[in-house]
């Protein structure tokens, strides 16, 4: 046989065992692999959609068709059926809630924070929170009065240090009444630290600008003549008064906090032309014995202290004499119970320059009233004995 050489390199048996592995591959043949044919879960429902809608990729019947073309309208209808009471039942109310909560909200952050901190950060904080919250609850969780009371608070007493007078005084500003009240510096520090936000943003404290006013009054309007000087007054208008012009309704006063800084008493009421009659009688078996014993004293106040001045008295004496003696006088008759009501009054009461135009132009019209907080001796002394058990 000519069989060929076998080749030093390869192993002995090497090519009897190629030839066995030939035979055994070609009576046994591997199973072809097969094709994936699986789809994915989006490209089967890609692939039912397209049968359910697509005339063409099956053949189904007109009923058929006309049975699934109302299923799905039915469905279109339900659906826009639920989304609609949905949002005009659930939706839309919550929203229009939520936009009220929010409004209310806002108007009572501007109302606390107006004036003097309208540009405070706390603004921008605030509204932030509110522009973010979700829910009305969440909204009315917010807490700006205690915020805005702290930074009241803080704003008002460095105003009050930057706004004061050489008396140590300050003057308030109400914005939402119109008045001005002059009091100490004390007294403003206990109004700030005593009231809220709601109170302090209507204030403004401003450095007192007064000037005097002279008014001429009657005894009705000056206190009952009872007003002295240094006297605390407050002024109301007399809204009976028949020439008023100023027909307002607020029962708190129009000036508060003015000074008396001078009084005077109408002239007539120095004039004295005064008698005193003393008699006794004695009787002695059938006779009897008159006793009459009479004082008179006639002056004139004003005309003593002009001879006074010009040495016809002794002018320190005179002076010690008729010292206050308009008010002494008006003091008698209240503890009397009697007195000259006709009595006119010229006062030099200290008012807000603002001011002056309003007591002028309602002079006739203008009532000076005594707070009781800032009560003379004898009125404290009525109310405690009135009110002692």
């Amino acid at each position: 046989m000519n069989e060929k050489p076998r080749d030093p390199l390869y192993p002995k048996g090497f090519e009897e065992s190629k030839e066995l592995k030939y035979q055994i591959s070609e009576e046994f043949q591997k199973p072809k692999k097969k094709e994936k044919d699986e789809l994915t879960p989006l490209k089967k429902l890609n692939h039912k959609i397209g049968v359910y809608l697509s005339p063409k990729s099956t053949d189904i019947s007109d009923d058929e068709k006309k049975r699934k073309i109302g299923v799905i309208i039915t469905t279109i209808i339900i659906l826009t059926l639920i989304i609609s009471a949905y949002y005009f039942l659930i939706y839309e109310p919550s929203q229009e809630q939520l936009s009220f909560a929010k409004t209310t909200k806002l108007n009572e952050l501007h109302e606390l924070y107006s004036g003097g901190l309208a540009g405070s950060p706390n603004v921008m904080l605030f509204e932030e929170k509110i522009d973010n919250a979700k829910t009305p609850g969440e909204i009315e969780s917010i807490n700006i009065l205690s915020q805005a009371t702290k930074d009241w608070r803080e704003f008002h007493k460095k105003s009050i240090n930057l706004n004061q007078d050489r008396y140590n005084r300050t003057m308030a500003v109400y914005s939402n009444e119109s008045k001005n009240v002059i009091m100490p510096i004390e007294e403003a520090m206990e109004i700030v630290n005593e009231n809220d936000a709601r109170i302090l943003s209507k204030i403004k404290f401003d450095e007192p600008n007064t000037v005097s006013v002279p008014i001429l009054v009657s005894r009705l309007q000056a206190g009952a003549g009872l007003v002295k000087v240094g006297s605390i007054v407050d002024i109301y208008t007399n809204e009976n008064s028949t020439f008023s012009n100023n027909k307002s309704n607020s029962t708190t006063p129009e000036i508060s906090g003015c000074t008396v800084l001078s009084i005077m008493r109408y002239e007539e009421n120095g004039e004295i032309d005064s008698e005193y009659s003393k008699s006794k009688m004695t009787v002695d078996g059938n006779s009897t014995y008159p006793k009459e014993k009479t004082k008179s004293f006639s002056s004139d106040v004003l005309e003593m202290m002009k001879g006074a001045i010009i040495d016809g008295y002794d002018e320190k004496e005179t002076f010690e004499m008729l010292e206050n003696y308009g008010v002494k006088l008006s003091n008698y008759e209240r503890q009397i119970n009697l007195g000259d009501l006709d009595a006119q009054y010229m006062l030099l009461i200290e008012t807000p320059q603002d001011k002056v135009n309003y007591v002028l132009d309602n002079m006739d019209n203008i009532v000076l009233t005594i707070p009781t907080s800032q009560a003379p001796d004898w009125m404290v002394n009525e109310i405690s004995a009135t009110y002692q058990y």
